[in-house]
């Protein structure tokens, strides 16, 4: 059995997903697509490299690929980086550049496509009549994020409608699916993601500030940070004071005035891999005051370190954190309630230590182990191939 898994970015997920598969013994290869203009994804970033389109060469990918991705395979070889001219459906150049990349992929006995962009309704049709699979990260829009036309929920509902299996990485969207698709509810597969444990690979001596709390990822108004800052002045007021870190790129939508005071430190730009993770070993809390959310990669990146994180009660946020347990959960917008439980695991440094632990035996030998995850996927392989 030979597994092409195809990933359109989401690069810290797939690649603990494949290594883990492999020490299954499942014979997969990696396929990484990106656009010629968009060079970077989670904590692979190759926007300084000369590259080309179509197949990049074994060198080339070896140039890269960080050290700590290397590190943290041992080995490359098995990895595929395929260079598309952009991300645009009606692209000639796409048409054209693409049939490489079908004729290596018919090769194989099932292709699996993790996430989605604009090229792929071209790719699924050029490979019609092989086994394919489908993992959905967001079925819906995050709000603020939706667009007019909103293709990506339109090429979501297409794939879902198809007669292919998909995965779904948290258990909402899969009831949700289940309820809405009962005649077609045999293909859907709830299948989560483990820890991203990748990121260990990019500790380095290196010190970033120490901070009580840590907000961490792309700034956008789902992520709830002006209630989170409304928390903190709480706090403030009653004579709490924090050190809070706010890291990220994307458009400051909040009221921003008063950080300082009230000591939150704002780092507006993309966070390289070994200060991400230099603030998140530093930091005693990991923060997701999220308005709506759907995966929980913030949330599996502190696991890896197990920082506990307090996160609002919406998406999968209330799978993968156990309230009391490995974290807290409160009600999405209040502000009163997420300075209480802030207040209340601060104070308690016995608590942080024993959701720390529950943590480690959680992501290790529980449900969102790779090996119980892997085992899943690896019988899914096994069922749409039979």
């Amino acid at each position: 059995m030979k597994i092409a898994l195809v990933s359109f970015g989401h690069v810290d997920v797939v690649l603990p997903l494949v290594k883990n598969l492999k020490n299954r013994n499942v014979f997969v290869e990696l396929f990484f697509c990106f656009a010629f203009d968009r060079k970077s994804e989670s904590i692979l970033d190759f926007t300084d490299k000369k590259i080309s389109i179509g197949f990049l060469t074994n060198e080339k990918i070896n140039e890269i690929l960080n050290e700590g991705i290397k590190r943290y395979l041992s080995d490359i070889s098995f990895i595929n980086i395929f260079i598309f001219h952009n991300q645009k459906l009606r692209s000639i150049k796409n048409f054209l550049i693409s049939l490489s990349l079908i004729k290596k992929l018919k090769t194989y006995d099932i292709i699996h496509f993790n996430g989605t962009n604009g090229v792929l309704p071209l790719i699924i049709f050029l490979l019609r009549g092989k086994k394919l699979i489908f993992t959905l990260h967001d079925i819906y829009s995050h709000s603020g994020e939706k667009t007019k036309y909103n293709f990506g929920e339109k090429l979501n509902e297409y794939i879902v409608k198809s007669n292919y299996p998909l995965i779904v990485q948290n258990i909402n969207d899969y009831a949700y699916l289940i309820n809405k698709y009962p005649r077609i509810a045999f293909k859907f597969n709830f299948i989560p993601f483990g820890v991203l444990d990748v990121y260990k690979e990019f500790k380095t001596i290196k010190k970033e500030p120490k901070s009580d709390l840590l907000f961490f990822g792309r700034i956008s108004p789902y992520k709830g940070i002006e209630y989170l800052l409304d928390s903190i002045r709480e706090l403030f007021n009653n004579g709490i004071i924090l050190k809070t870190i706010i890291a990220g790129s994307g458009d400051i939508y909040f009221k921003n005035g008063d950080l300082e005071k009230i000591g939150v430190k704002l780092i507006n730009r993309y966070i390289p891999n070994e200060e991400l993770v230099a603030l998140i070993e530093g930091t005693k809390i990991i923060i997701c005051p999220y308005t709506d959310a759907t995966q929980s990669g913030a949330v599996m990146t502190a696991f890896a370190f197990n920082k506990p994180v307090i996160a609002s009660d919406v998406g999968s946020f209330p799978e993968v954190i156990k309230d009391g347990i490995t974290g807290f959960l409160v009600k999405p917008k209040d502000t009163g309630e997420l300075a209480s439980k802030i207040s209340i695991l601060l104070s308690s440094p016995e608590l942080l230590n024993n959701m720390s632990d529950n943590i480690n035996r959680m992501t290790t030998s529980g449900e969102y182990s790779w090996n119980r995850i892997t085992e899943k996927l690896a019988n899914l392989y096994n069922s749409v191939l039979q």
